[in-house]
């Protein structure tokens, strides 16, 4: 067994996280990557690297061949968990930024303090030329808030209603 040069291992690899996009879908994706890394491997050492990547044709097509077999599409379980981990952070994100805004503009009319309720939830705000803080409470509604921005977006993200899609 020869070592790939790194030229090599980067035209598979490239390859490979193409075609891993591409097969997302299939229930094996792993072990189907961890095939075809084998047998490009293995073909490379006789051809070379990049005919044994061109043999193997677009990813995208390869890709679609594995999924053809399965006869449906199937959820991507970890893409809509990504896009609702992207959502909620979000939601924090906006939360933070609207706090350093208020601290901000605090400090710019002299300082002090002001509270507010937003779904439930009190906050205050403090701003002096000593110290700066932000204090809140955890409401229901903001939970309820939170759940349903991911619940909504791990659906759509990952596509759940394939799963119950007729064969």
């Amino acid at each position: 067994m020869t070592t790939l040069s790194l030229r090599d291992r980067l035209v598979r690899e490239a390859y490979l996280t193409r075609f891993s996009w591409a097969v997302q879908d299939h229930p094996q994706d792993r072990a189907l990557v961890r095939d075809v890394r084998r047998e490009v491997t293995a073909t490379a050492e006789e051809i070379g690297m990049r005919a044994a990547v061109a043999g193997l044709g677009h990813p995208r097509v390869l890709a679609e061949g594995y999924l053809a077999e399965l006869g449906r599409r199937t959820p991507r379980w970890a893409t809509g968990g990504v896009w609702a981990g992207l959502a909620v952070g979000a939601l924090v994100y906006l939360g933070f930024a609207y706090a350093l805004g208020t601290l901000d503009t605090l400090l710019d009319l002299g300082g002090g303090t002001l509270t507010r309720t937003t779904l439930g939830a009190t906050t205050e705000y403090t701003a002096t030329a000593d110290a700066l803080g932000v204090e809140t409470s955890v409401s229901w509604q903001w939970l309820v808030l939170g759940a349903g921005v991911f619940a909504v977006t791990f659906v759509l993200g990952s596509r759940a209603w394939r799963a119950w899609s007729p064969a």
